[in-house]
């Protein structure tokens, strides 16, 4: 069974279209229109836009539709000011009176009266230090030149550096303390006292020679004398003779020093002792086998040194004691 709403409307039915009427109206309206050619597009295709750094214009607030009250906490941050030259220079030049300001200036050189613009020459290239032009022909003097210049620099600073050594592994110079003894000495504290007695023995001969060639040089006789001339008269100054054996003069230039049996072994480490003795003091030492039954002798001498001048450094300063460098 359908139940149908008697209160609703009926639809209304659909009504024919009247063309005629239309046909006028879009006839009307098509003949108020006016057809026309487009305007010539525009020649140019770049646009230049000037955007200023140092201005800032204010935002124009629009005005709110209605009145309302806001309660924030925060309050409204003020907008960003773009970049600008001002600020870069400002930033650049930094506070008056700070260490910036003072670099800037130093860089600058706003203070300094002398200050003079670059010139030309100014930014030449060329070698900063002095050229020296030497001519061709002159090149293998100048390179031998700066040879030896150079061979004398190293030959003084090893010089020098020897000079201030005292202890070596083969000592050549009197004055320097032969590193073996030194080792051999620290692990035998009781040959000490025999090194002791026989430098206190090479010390009193060397003073003695010493006194004997500054007396003979006082008098103007050499002090050196020749061994084979047996008996040389010799006039002084004054006009005295004096009579010298060489013999005797040449027994003067030598020490036996050390004796010892020859088949005894600590006679080796004493002689030992005598060979470095002579080398720090700057003499000559052998050994030599004498006698029935056969013993060893060790015998310290005057070395025959010769200077330029065909003399002797008479009275050279002796060396510390050898006995206290070790």
């Amino acid at each position: 069974m359908a139940i149908d709403d008697l209160t609703a409307p009926q639809a209304a039915a659909p009504q024919p279209i009247d063309i005629e009427a239309w046909t006028e109206q879009a006839t009307a309206a098509l003949g108020s229109v006016a057809i026309s050619a487009a305007p010539a597009a525009a020649q140019e295709t770049s646009v230049v836009f000037d955007i200023p750094l140092d201005e800032h214009d204010a935002p124009a607030r629009l005005a709110p539709a209605t009145t309302t009250q806001m309660h924030t906490v925060y309050k409204r941050k003020e907008p960003i000011r773009r970049d600008s030259l001002n600020r870069r220079e400002a930033l650049l030049k930094g506070k008056e009176g700070s260490r910036r300001r003072q670099r800037w200036e130093n860089d600058r050189l706003l203070n300094n009266p002398y200050v003079e613009p670059p010139t030309p020459k100014d930014w030449e290239v060329h070698p900063t230090y002095r050229v020296h032009n030497v001519p061709y022909y002159l090149a293998p003097l100048w390179d031998a030149g700066l040879k030896r210049q150079s061979t004398k620099r190293h030959d003084h600073a090893v010089a020098e550096k020897n000079a201030t050594r005292t202890v070596a592994n083969r000592p050549t110079e009197p004055g320097v303390v032969p590193k073996e003894l030194r080792e051999k000495l620290k692990r035998s504290r009781g040959a000490k006292g025999l090194l002791m007695d026989l430098e206190g023995e090479v010390r009193k001969f060397v003073a003695e020679w010493e006194d004997s060639a500054r007396a003979a040089e006082e008098d103007g006789l050499p002090a050196d004398l020749d061994s084979e001339d047996e008996e040389i008269v010799f006039v002084g100054r004054n006009g005295q003779t004096h009579d010298h054996d060489g013999a005797t003069a040449q027994l003067k230039r030598e020490l036996m020093l050390f004796e010892t049996p020859e088949g005894d072994n600590g006679g080796t480490f004493g002689r030992w002792l005598v060979h470095h003795i002579g080398v720090y003091y700057g003499l000559t030492t052998w050994s030599i086998t004498v006698g029935t039954p056969a013993r060893r002798e060790a015998y310290i001498g005057i070395k025959e040194t010769k200077m330029r001048s065909g003399g002797r450094p008479i009275c050279s300063p002796m060396p510390t004691p050898l006995w206290g460098m070790v």
